[in-house]
């Protein structure tokens, strides 16, 4: 079961490399027809006309001259000697003599084969005189005329020959002077064998006769179209194929979540849809602006599947990072951060980007204070905070920011998701230096914005300094999940430097940006960290449902779009 399991897997894996590369193979196969397709109609055209001939053995003369001389060496129709007699000066004159009066203008050119019958057996007796010319005419006569000039030019050998043995038997002859030496036995034997000679020059014919005139071509044999599509359309589809699974091979994309996941030893928490790259500016929450699309319901899903990792213990405080910018992790923070509040918990999204942060442009609340405000101690994290007000107000979807700061009731989520009310605390406050503090957090307002402030001179040694990790413990006891997007991990040491202060961490891959080599370096680093790793976002997941994943920003007169309160400027 196991085997046939795998055959069946590897068999599936070979299909999904065809059609990643289908277009590349219909590419190389049209460009091979394309090539038989030329070369069938750029050929000039070739025809053949075939003179048969069949081999008769010659009549052997009872006399030793005549046994002991050349004419044994035609007892069998060798066709190496037939070609080279074909290919004769004597055969090749008379050939020409014997064409004279007709158009020879195409040219031709002769070969010497051994023709099947209809049944496809060759015969050891059979020869077959070819000529081959681009007019169909030329190559019937000038099959006729070869085949012809070389029985002419075989029958004068052999005429050559018994005249030769002729005039030896005469010359013997004359040897024989007496009338008593004309009575003896060799004498006798001598006549005989000058009257079998004569005989035979008399009768003589050639050893080879043409039993089948060549016929007049009707069809070119040269180029065969059928077969040159055919062998093009199959030559084109192999190296068609050779070539994908060669490019599949140097191709250091990512195809299969699952081996994604084996490789960063995390299991997959979502799949979010393909990200339409458009400027910071224009970038809304999905979650907010189209609650019905793709996007927002794949959010939901994530959400869904982040509540059941913490069944072993809470997790508070989660760091999202990817291995390269552009992947989409600001995107899914910023997204997640909105579901998780809808959802009922309380929940603070901290831009953790010193470098290129986003999340002001995604909420669309002001930069000017932030998390590197606080870090230098030149604002108080009370005043850094935006809350989010997610109760429609004024009209249809639209959503308000309030300044408004109240006393905090701490919400804890426990091992099973359940929520459970603390009792009455005093409101979580960070130190500041004023006569009785403010309230860090309003218990009403579910979401809450801790954008990054002005870029700092030094964001590496902000993200790595104490002063965060006691700003992230005190917003972790106060609300129920704080979500900090960071930089790209394999860019700069700021997530890794943040890993030791959080509780987990969602690492975000997309599919059109990762390769191999980027997933193999993060891996590395992942290994190091002290926090507990929670799963993979997917992004611009590669499955059969991939058409259901577009989706586009749209600014409709409906939106729900998040507008910031100015009361702070």
């Amino acid at each position: 079961m196991r085997t046939d399991a795998a055959q069946g897997g590897a068999m599936l894996g070979y299909l999904a490399v065809v059609s990643r590369w289908k277009w590349l193979i219909i590419g190389v196969t049209l460009l091979c027809l394309g090539a038989g397709f030329v070369y069938v109609f750029t050929s000039t055209p070739l025809y053949r006309a075939t003179a048969k001939l069949l081999y008769v053995p010659p009549v052997t003369i009872n006399n030793p001259l005549i046994q002991s001389g050349s004419l044994q060496a035609y007892q069998q129709p060798d066709i190496g000697m037939v070609s080279a007699m074909v290919a004769s000066t004597q055969v090749t004159e008379r050939g020409f003599k014997l064409l004279e009066g007709k158009d020879t203008s195409a040219g031709y050119l002769i070969e010497v084969s051994r023709p099947a019958d209809s049944a496809g057996n060759i015969s050891e007796t059979v020869i077959g005189i070819d000529a081959v010319s681009s007019s169909p005419e030329t190559a019937q006569d000038a099959a006729g005329a070869v085949a012809q000039a070389f029985i002419d030019v075989r029958r004068d050998t052999k005429a050559a020959q018994v005249e030769e043995a002729l005039a030896a038997v005469l010359a013997a002859l004359k040897g024989y002077s007496t009338a008593s030496e004309r009575q003896s036995a060799e004498y006798e034997q001598l006549k005989q064998s000058e009257q079998a000679l004569r005989l035979q020059l008399q009768s003589l014919s050639s050893d080879f006769s043409i039993i089948a005139a060549p016929d007049l071509p009707k069809e070119p044999f040269s180029p065969r179209k059928r077969h040159t599509f055919a062998l093009a359309g199959s030559l084109g589809l192999i190296l068609g194929l050779v070539l994908a699974f060669l490019l599949e091979q140097l191709d250091t994309r990512v195809r299969s979540e699952r081996q994604m996941s084996e490789a960063l030893d995390m299991p997959v928490l979502g799949h979010l849809p393909p990200l339409v790259r458009r400027p910071p500016a224009m970038a809304n929450v999905q979650m907010l602006s189209d609650p019905a699309g793709p996007m927002a319901e794949a959010i939901r899903v994530l959400r869904g599947n982040l509540s059941f990792t913490g069944v072993d213990s809470d997790i508070r405080s989660i760091i999202i990072t990817s291995s390269v910018r552009t992947e989409g992790k600001s995107v899914t923070s910023s997204n997640l951060a909105v579901a998780l509040a809808l959802a009922g918990q309380r929940v603070v999204l901290v831009d953790a980007d010193f470098r290129r942060p986003r999340i002001h442009s995604y909420m669309h609340v002001p930069n000017s204070v932030g998390l590197s405000s606080v870090l230098a101690r030149r604002a108080e994290l009370s005043e850094a905070l935006i809350p989010v007000s997610l109760d429609a107000r004024g009209g249809e979807g639209e959503i308000a920011l309030q300044m408004t700061v109240r006393e905090v009731t701490p919400v804890r989520v426990m091992s099973s998701g359940s929520r459970r009310a603390a009792a009455p605390a005093p409101a979580v406050r960070y130190p500041t230096p004023e006569a009785g503090g403010a309230p860090l957090v309003d218990a009403d307002v579910m979401l809450r914005v801790l954008p990054s402030g002005p870029l700092p001179p030094n964001p590496g040694e902000m993200a790595a300094s104490q002063r965060l990790g006691e700003i992230i413990h005190a917003l972790g006891d106060t609300v129920d999940i704080v979500l900090l997007d960071t930089p790209p991990l394999l860019e700069v040491g700021d997530a890794a430097a943040m890993a030791s202060r959080v509780d987990g961490m969602v690492f975000v891959v997309n599919m059109d940006r990762v390769r191999w080599p980027m997933l193999e370096r993060s891996q590395a680093q992942l290994e190091r960290f002290p926090c507990r790793k929670l799963g993979i976002v997917v992004v611009a997941a590669k499955h059969s449902h991939q058409a259901a994943y577009r989706y586009e920003y749209r600014a409709d007169k409906g939106s729900r779009d998040v507008t910031p309160v100015t009361g702070r400027e």
